[in-house]
């Protein structure tokens, strides 16, 4: 049976994540993982996956989670935190000391992607990531893994010209190296480039996940994204303000349908592959704003602090996500306004 501890969405969520993934993910039965990012976003949700797969199974997998910070973590998850398969190492992603144990998978999901994060410490994320990225790519090479998924970002595309409407995996554009605020899309970039050296040197199995943007449960909401922020002023009553023009176009993929798109490419995709990871749904921030207005309270106002430029096209940050339609049977499940409906009851 699964946990009682885990909120119902999430576990419904769960559920379907493992009916879209299917049998491959026994293959983590009894195996050791190293989660690193296992305490953020994207992490919880792989660590909601395997205690899903604990409870149903007579081969426990045991995750490592290197933290920094366990206290935060058993007070956002805490029936995760005091499971006995999920283990915390102290330190930090650059630092922290493996036990002396198998590793048989690795997923690399450590860096702050939040604006609050990244605007604070430029040089403190990029060196987080490459230092970081090193580290664990040695560490699966001592262990022989055998899969490391390196979860990547849409950001090492660099900015998207406004008449490509979906950015394929092939798009060979980069982030501007003189803007300072490029150094996490340009460091995650050296960061694949390390992964692709150490599969053509050690052959290691490295597999690459490139995420765009995402809306589920355990969100925090003051992480500075338009759709947090929306969700957050929303729950307290309070208009929903827009810096920009809101014309800005982007694409929200929900946390099951990303949860279950990293695992099919840490278990079915071929050694060496990259895939982007989210949702070709195209929004733009204004439609968003009027969509989480609609679920709360239409008298609830919507602000818009500049004006729109007329004679230039709208930026754009959707991912084509057709590679992994054909090779990996990716799909969409849930769309932007169930989406938001779920993570709003979650937050609720």
């Amino acid at each position: 049976m699964a946990s009682t501890l885990t909120h119902p969405i999430v576990q419904e969520d769960i559920e379907c994540i493992f009916k879209i993934v299917g049998n491959d993910l026994n293959r983590l039965q009894g195996k050791r993982i190293l989660i690193t990012g296992g305490t953020g976003f994207i992490g919880t949700w792989l660590l909601e996956t395997i205690s899903w797969l604990n409870n149903n199974s007579n081969q426990p997998c045991k995750v490592y989670v290197p933290t920094r910070n366990p206290e935060a973590f058993a007070r956002k998850a805490p029936h995760l935190a005091s499971n006995p398969e999920i283990l915390s190492l102290p330190g930090d992603i650059a630092d922290f000391e493996y036990p002396d144990d198998e590793c048989n998978f690795i997923i690399h999901a450590a860096a702050p992607a939040e604006p609050r994060a990244l605007n604070h410490d430029y040089l403190g994320v990029a060196e987080t990531i490459v230092r970081g990225t090193r580290r664990v790519l040695e560490l699966a090479t001592q262990k022989k893994v055998e899969g490391f998924l390196f979860v990547s970002s849409g950001a090492v595309y660099g900015v998207q010209p406004p008449d490509l409407e979906r950015i394929p995996e092939d798009y060979l554009g980069a982030p501007d190296i003189t803007n300072i605020r490029s150094a996490y899309g340009e460091t995650k970039r050296y960061a694949e480039m390390l992964c692709t050296l150490y599969c053509q040197r050690y052959g290691l199995p490295i597999h690459i996940a490139r995420p765009f943007t995402f809306v589920g449960p355990y969100q925090d909401l003051n992480a500075g994204f338009a759709i947090t922020d929306f969700m957050r002023d929303g729950l307290q009553g309070k208009p929903l303000t827009i810096q920009g023009d809101g014309t800005t176009v982007r694409s929200y993929c929900y946390a099951a349908d990303m949860t279950a798109i990293l695992w099919k490419i840490l278990l079915q995709s071929p050694v060496g592959r990259v895939y982007n990871v989210g949702s070709d749904e195209s929004i733009s921030i204004l439609e968003l704003a009027n969509k989480v207005k609609s679920i709360f309270d239409n008298s609830l106002e919507v602000i818009v602090m500049s004006k729109p430029n007329m004679k230039s096209r709208p930026a754009r940050y959707v991912p084509d996500i057709n590679r992994g339609r054909s090779e990996l049977g990716i799909n969409i499940h849930t769309d932007i306004d169930k989406a938001i409906k779920r993570t709003l009851s979650w937050m609720k």
